[in-house]
Order: C-alpha cells, then sequence, then structure tokens
C-alpha cells in the first residue's frame, strides 16, 4: 500500500483522489463528457445501457490504454443516512485496501462530508470493469482510475465521465476528439 500511496503524492501531493474536488483544483487537467445523447443522465433501455459503457470503453481505452497498470480507488461518503462503503461489491472484486479519510470541508452543498478511500493496483481492461461503470452510472458506486505511467485519469459518475489529462493541451484534444460527447455550453 505504501508504494500505491507514494505514486499518487508524486503526482498530485496532498489532493485526495476525488473527482469532485480534483476538478476544482485542476480545472486546466479536467474535461467532462455525458454518457449519453441529450444529456439525459440515466439508462432506460438496454440499448441505452451499451452507449454508456461503449463511451466509457472508449474515453477509458483513450486516458488509460487497455492493458495499462491503473490505480483503482474507490471513494464512499461517510454520513450516517450512507453505509460506509456502499456496497463491498469493488472491495471484493478487485480486493480493495483502505487508505485513509479525508474531510471535504469545502463541500458545495455545505455538508462537509468524510469520505473513506479504498485502492488497489489494477489493469485496464474494459470487460472487467463492465458491472462497475453500469453502476456507476446508476450512482450506486463511485470509483476513478488512475493510468501509473501518465498519471492520466478516468473518473466515471451517474451521467458521464470526468477525465483528467496531464495539460490543457491533452484537453483540448481530447475535446477536438470526442466534441459530440461535450456537454452544452
Amino acid at each position: 500500500m505504501k508504494r500505491f500511496i507514494d505514486e499518487w503524492k508524486g503526482y498530485f501531493g496532498d489532493l485526495p483522489p476525488y473527482s469532485h474536488y480534483l476538478r476544482d483544483v485542476l480545472p486546466e487537467r479536467w474535461v467532462r463528457f455525458h454518457a449519453l445523447p441529450d444529456t439525459r443522465r440515466y439508462a432506460e433501455t438496454p440499448e441505452e445501457a451499451a452507449i454508456v459503457f461503449n463511451r466509457g470503453r472508449v474515453l477509458a481505452n483513450r486516458i488509460l490504454k487497455e492493458g495499462q497498470n491503473c490505480l483503482f480507488i474507490s471513494y464512499f461518503p461517510n454520513f450516517d443516512k450512507y453505509p460506509l462503503p456502499y456496497s463491498h461489491k469493488l472491495l471484493d472484486q478487485f480486493r480493495l485496501k483502505y487508505w485513509f479519510k479525508w474531510k471535504y470541508e469545502d463541500d458545495p452543498w455545505g455538508e462537509e462530508e468524510t469520505i473513506g478511500f479504498y485502492g488497489n493496483e489494477v489493469r485496464w481492461f474494459p470487460e472487467v470493469y463492465r458491472e462497475a461503470l453500469k453502476d456507476a452510472a446508476q450512482d450506486e458506486e463511485r470509483f476513478l482510475l488512475m493510468n501509473r505511467e501518465t498519471s492520466r485519469i478516468f473518473a466515471p459518475y451517474d451521467g458521464g465521465f470526468d477525465c483528467f489529462m496531464q495539460n490543457a493541451e491533452e484537453v483540448a484534444r481530447l475535446k477536438c476528439e470526442f466534441t459530440e460527447w461535450l456537454p452544452p455550453c
């Protein structure tokens, strides 16, 4: 676990691996893509679920590279009304280990949530993550994957994908490549 922590800190210092926070402090590295056409948030049919998976697969392959070593980080809010974690599915499937808790004091909803982080080293193969992507699209799981060589991050959520590249130029190229998946201005 120490190598895992040192690797993250080598790229991001004391920033937590929480996409909602990272997009605020690293806006030049961040871009968001929608999972469905017409900015719809949730898949309602098997065909729409296939679109969500396909977009996630394509973006993650572009950002992470298939077969590449990644850090898989799952995070869970620790409110009284939410269990910690949401489920044990990701913990068990990816053998996630406890990393640390972090208090999100600048939470835009004013809730000052405490978040628990769990992680492990994995390889990115889209089919392995099919269920996890489906669960994230339904807001049943929260996680991100970071390419260990480049520090690029792919973070699915209910409605789309937050992507963190190495710099603003990479963000601009990715936006040009997937213009039709960007949120409307």
